[in-house]
This record gives C-alpha cells, sequence and structure tokens, in this order.
C-alpha cells in the first residue's frame, strides 16, 4: 500500500476537497523560482542583521522582509 502524504491524509479525515485550486499556484515553476528568490533574500538579509548589532535594524528588516515575502510569493491576479 503506498503511503499517502500527510495533509491528504488529514483531508481525507475530515472529508475536505482534495483539490484547492489555490493551491496549484504552488505547483509551478514560477513559485518555485519565486521561492528561491525570497530563500536568497532571507539569507542576505539575515546576514546584514548579523552585521548592523541594532536590535531596532533587526526588527524593521524582519517585518520589511517579512512583508516582501508574502506579497511576493501571492500569486498574479490574472483575469
Amino acid at each position: 500500500m503506498s503511503k499517502m502524504p500527510l495533509l491528504d491524509r488529514i483531508r481525507r479525515f475530515y472529508r475536505l476537497p482534495q483539490d484547492y485550486p489555490e493551491l496549484n499556484w504552488t505547483r509551478t515553476e514560477t513559485y518555485r523560482r519565486r521561492l528561491e528568490q525570497v530563500k536568497s533574500g532571507w539569507i542576505i538579509t539575515g546576514i546584514i542583521m548579523l552585521l548592523s548589532g541594532s536590535i531596532e535594524v533587526v526588527c524593521v528588516l524582519g517585518a520589511f522582509a517579512g512583508f516582501l515575502s508574502l506579497a511576493f510569493l501571492d500569486p498574479d491576479q490574472q483575469t
């Protein structure tokens, strides 16, 4: 018997729909490319935070990078 992914088992247990159109965005090549760019951005931001030595800079950069990450990974609205 094949092992089902955890999220699929949870969806089946709670009788949730198995396919969400919103999740298809996370399976595209564009999303994967953006995710790699966000990872690189967080690494660079982390290095800047370490070099700054200021808690204020760490807080501001963390909040700003988090906002940009969420905005950058949001799917493009196509009508």
